[in-house]
């Protein structure tokens, strides 16, 4: 599990670059600030410093509608600098085209370098989110097992606690999948499947005093499955990583379906080499 402590986050680190969609979001910003407890500070990349900031104080201030506010500037590698001014206390929140990781050959955006070079989670506003949406009701967070999955856990439920909203943990097992497992092992692999996630949710209670949930999916496609369970009042929170691998779910096709899909925010994580390898 991450050791990120969601008390010691100083700031959501908002990155813009003057495209209308970025914009938009802002109102929405505002308010998951207001509702994580945490000022905003707004960020460009620009060769012309003065300009950019002059920019930022006009246009974009205003849309946070009160939200505490502070502008940065800076020059280079967007991606770059993204990673250097949100250090180790910044929460970086940042619009993206759902290009978050390596999928049929494209690779290359900056949502996808801030998640593989940050080693904080990343709340991603995807193309399909609603920027004037019914407050979050619910964080789910999918789990299948491995290290790689859980390491997300901590901070869903600091995120949840935070919210004062329920943390649902889920297992998308397909039923092909539960039934060959069973008659393989000669167990009663839905039993093993739903256990798994009670366990892991009831450590998360007893650890974080959050509300919980838990249940196990049964649809073939884990995005999709996610994506439905999640419906319009509930926040993702996951893990990923950059290649294909033992685990369908987390691989990083999934997670860029389901930000390109979700209607809410989605926080993705990218763990550690040690669990990723």
């Amino acid at each position: 599990m991450t050791d990120v402590n969601l008390d010691e986050m100083t700031e959501l680190l908002v990155p813009l670059d003057g495209r209308g969609a970025t914009m938009r979001r802002l109102p929405l910003v505002g308010r998951i600030a207001g509702r994580l407890g945490l000022p905003v500070r707004l960020m460009t990349v620009a060769e012309n410093h003065e300009e950019a900031m002059a920019w930022l104080e006009a246009e974009a201030v205003p849309l946070l509608s009160g939200t505490d506010a502070t502008t940065t500037v800076v020059s280079g590698d967007p991606a770059e600098g993204i990673i250097a001014e949100a250090g180790e206390s910044s929460v970086v929140c940042i619009s993206t085209a759902a290009t978050l990781l390596p999928h049929q050959g494209h690779v290359g955006s900056v949502a996808e370098a801030v998640v593989r070079g940050l080693g904080l989670p990343v709340l991603l506003l995807g193309p399909d989110i609603e920027t004037d949406p019914a407050p979050i009701e619910r964080v789910v967070a999918p789990v299948d097992g491995s290290e790689l999955s859980e390491a997300i856990l901590d901070i869903a439920a600091q995120i949840a606690v935070a919210l004062d909203v329920e943390l649902w943990v889920v297992s998308v097992v397909p039923f092909g999948a539960e039934r060959a497992a069973g008659a393989r092992l000669g167990v009663d692999a839905m039993a093993v499947s739903t256990g798994y996630v009670r366990r892991v949710a009831g450590q998360l209670a007893s650890a974080h005093g959050v509300r919980i949930g838990y249940e196990v999916l049964h649809i073939e496609d884990p995005a999709e499955a996610i994506l439905d369970f999640a419906g319009d009042d509930a926040a993702v929170v996951m893990s990923t990583h950059g290649r294909s691998g033992t685990s369908r779910l987390f691989a990083g096709s999934v997670a860029r379906q389901v930000v390109a899909s979700a209607r809410r925010p989605v926080v993705v994580y990218r763990p550690s080499e040690e669990l990723d390898g």
